[in-house]
């Protein structure tokens, strides 16, 4: 844009017309050309006017003359005819007052007659009576012939020399005009050239940023309105010049670390590989960096991240100073996320990349001293080559990011190489992401009941309600595959609302068919610590038709220790409405005692593990005594998870736990399935309540038969 400015510029600037000083010249030449004009045409007016009146003084004098000269008898008539004959008057005639000739013949058209006071009034003085037309001063004077009678005098002289006289002023001024326009205007366009030049070195310093900038500053010495003008624009441009500084590092420098950023890591790998260098590319993330934010305030986290970045920046200096590396083929650090980073090597094959990795994570083997506080840090880290792993910057990143999934799934201090594989199970994630978005909004998702048992009774109790995927492709995904995959990308709120809507709904219409079953539904962390829980959940509730009575909600016991104030909080408002609370999976965290009996709950679930394990561990069954002696003491139920024998089962109730649930009793299944099955558990259960009455029954009969043959014996 800048060119085609300067471009149009000088094209303006070689049509010499369209120049301030031709315009100039121009305006200012027709200005004077005007008033020249104005100057000669008043100029030659005035001096025909005046060589007119000339004639006509002498004419007048002429007429005096003539008129004393017949009025003393020295001129008779004859010489006055004579006289007015004279090639000097255009006409001339002798004539009586009512018009009647004496001497001479008045012509056709004679001048305006003047009047007869006018006349009177020249007969008794010098005067004569004057008037223009037709190019001639026409002379008209009342005379007394010598034998007493009067006559008018009149004649007429031609006004060509006065007109001569303006014609020649006219021209006398046009050429003293032109010899000034000949000599002013150029001066004048000099002059404005001159100065407009700061103009143009300003025209041509905005269409090129840093062209003229030496007249631009010497026209800012001046102080006039160029000047001033000149030093608006020099201010304007370092303003802009530092502007466009701090944008360059807004865009390509990361503002903490002042280490490129990912806009910066693309464009130069995108030049890289344009220009078919090999090179490799790591991507970094430190963990536990996360936790000093979390734990120490925002300010010491972003301290503990600046010493991340120095860490290794250090680290990668010292690899290529070891491998004599400089300028372009040094490595480069970039920022690229909050906790990730990415080492960017020239000419870099899998083995030099690889001992930059390993440099790297041997960087961190030492804590981080971030103010009194030394914080440990380790490094997972995804290497891809170039041109293997991606020919273009996206793909070689994609390619990364894989490996760096690998390697954080391998645990810390961890390097992957990115590959075919990892690249396909990579894109397999991807999709399940899609597909998971969509099944939500085509509700693809479906729940499966898992029945909870009640073990003085043997009654169904309730149920848990267990979130299935049946893919139209795949078929039943397992929630582990894709749970993992909705925390990432957010979809574990909207899955959570969706549980509960449909759990609630499902419980409504049980009731409506008298099946009357509380119905125990997952909460997620990332769902529990949102604001406004209870009331949302609420709404859920309501909206499906249910009872709070019938929902059961189960919180992690890591969610609800985490922030207890928050916990009682929502949980409250739930509880007065009746909505039961369960703490899922309690022994595998860490629960304050204090802060467990000051939350509204009900039920504590005791970890399947703990429950496969008691049967050959004298340690979990320790856990499993002690949690369900806790509750009961505390006045809390207690559901056994994953209970699949006999001998699962006689432990947990043998240490007097009120609820259980797994295969033994029945896998998870549809709603459907789930009322068939509950209908089947009612007809055993009155089954078993009758063959129980019955041989009770048998049981009276024989003792009663007993005990009168002993009274007997």
């Amino acid at each position: 844009m800048a060119q085609d400015g300067a471009a149009g510029a000088d094209r303006s600037d070689g049509r010499w017309w369209r120049g301030l000083a031709a315009r100039a010249a121009l305006l200012v030449g027709a200005m004077l050309a005007v008033l020249a004009a104005l100057l000669i045409a008043i100029g030659a007016a005035h001096v025909r006017q005046t060589a007119a009146h000339a004639i006509e003084v002498a004419a007048a004098a002429e007429a005096d003359l003539i008129a004393a000269d017949l009025a003393n008898g020295r001129l008779t008539l004859a010489g006055a005819a004579s006289r007015l004959l004279d090639p000097g008057f255009s006409y001339g005639f002798l004539a009586r007052p009512d018009g009647t000739p004496i001497v001479g013949s008045p012509p056709a058209e004679s001048g305006l007659s003047p009047s007869a006071a006018t006349l009177a009034k020249t007969e008794a003085s010098p005067e004569t009576a004057i008037s223009e037309s037709g190019g001639l001063a026409h002379a008209a004077k009342a005379v007394l012939l010598p034998n007493g009678e009067r006559a008018i005098l009149r004649f007429a002289v031609t006004l060509a020399p006065a007109n001569a006289a303006g014609r020649d002023a006219v021209g006398q001024g046009l050429l003293a005009a032109l010899a000034f326009f000949a000599l002013a205007l150029p001066s004048l366009a000099l002059a404005v050239d001159r100065a407009a030049a700061p103009l143009r070195a300003l025209t041509r310093a905005v269409a090129r940023p840093g062209a003229a900038e030496e007249e631009v500053r010497a026209a800012g010495i001046r102080r006039d309105e160029v000047g001033a003008l000149a030093r608006a624009h020099l201010a304007i441009a370092r303003d802009l010049a530092e502007n466009a500084d701090a944008l360059h590092r807004l865009t390509f420098d990361d503002p903490l670390t002042r280490l490129p950023n990912r806009a910066s890591l693309t464009s130069r790998l995108a030049v890289a590989l344009q220009l078919g260098q090999t090179l490799a590319i790591a991507k970094i993330e430190v963990e536990g960096l996360s936790r000093v934010a979390a734990g120490l305030g925002q300010q010491l986290g972003d301290e503990t991240v600046k010493a991340a970045a120095r860490r290794l920046s250090i680290a990668a200096a010292a690899w290529a100073r070891g491998r004599r590396l400089e300028g372009e083929q040094s490595v480069m650090v970039a920022r690229i996320s909050d906790f990730g980073f990415a080492f960017f090597a020239h000419g870099a094959d899998a083995d030099a990349a690889t001992s930059l990795a390993r440099a790297a994570i041997a960087a961190f083997e030492e804590p981080l001293e971030v103010g009194e506080h030394r914080v440990m840090a380790a490094l997972s880290i995804g290497v891809a080559l170039a041109p293997e792993d991606g020919d273009e910057a996206a793909g070689l990143l994609r390619s990364a990011s894989a490996a760096l999934s690998a390697a954080r799934a391998a645990g810390p201090q961890t390097i992957r190489m990115a590959g075919a594989e990892l690249n396909r199970m990579a894109y397999g994630r991807l999709r399940l992401e899609q597909d998971l978005r969509r099944a939500i909004e085509t509700r693809e998702l479906e729940l499966h009941y898992q029945p909870q048992i009640a073990l003085k009774t043997g009654a169904v109790a309730g149920c848990e309600a267990l979130l299935r995927w049946r893919h139209p492709m795949r078929g039943m995904i397992s929630p582990a595959e894709f749970i993992p995959i909705a925390e990432e990308c957010g979809l574990v709120e909207p899955l959570g609302r969706f549980v509960l809507g449909e759990a609630s709904r499902t419980a409504a219409e049980w009731a409506k068919k008298g099946i009357e079953l509380r119905v125990a539904v997952n909460v997620s962390p990332l769902q529990f610590r949102k604001p406004r829980f209870a009331e949302t959940t609420l709404d859920i509730i309501q909206a499906a038709g249910a009872s709070p009575s019938q929902i059961e909600l189960e919180i992690t016991e890591s969610a609800a220790m985490g922030d207890p104030e928050h916990a009682a909080r929502e949980l409250a408002p739930l509880k007065e409405v009746g909505v039961r609370v369960a703490i899922d999976d309690f022994g595998t965290g860490y629960s304050n005692l204090a802060v467990l009996t000051r939350l509204p709950i009900d039920v504590l679930k005791i970890d399947r593990g703990f429950v496969n394990d008691a049967a050959r561990a004298e340690g979990a069954r320790v856990v499993v005594g002690t949690v369900i002696g806790m509750a009961e003491s505390l006045g809390l139920e207690t559901v056994a998870e994953g209970v699949e024998t006999a001998e699962q089962l006689d432990l947990v109730t043998s240490h007097g736990c009120t609820h259980a649930q797994g295969y033994l009793f029945g896998r998870p299944m549809p709603a459907s399935a789930f009322e068939v099955w509950y209908g089947d558990r009612l007809v055993s259960e009155l089954r078993s309540i009758g063959s129980r009455a019955a041989r009770d029954k048998r049981q009276r009969a024989a003792r009663s038969v007993i005990e009168p043959s002993r009274r007997t014996v």
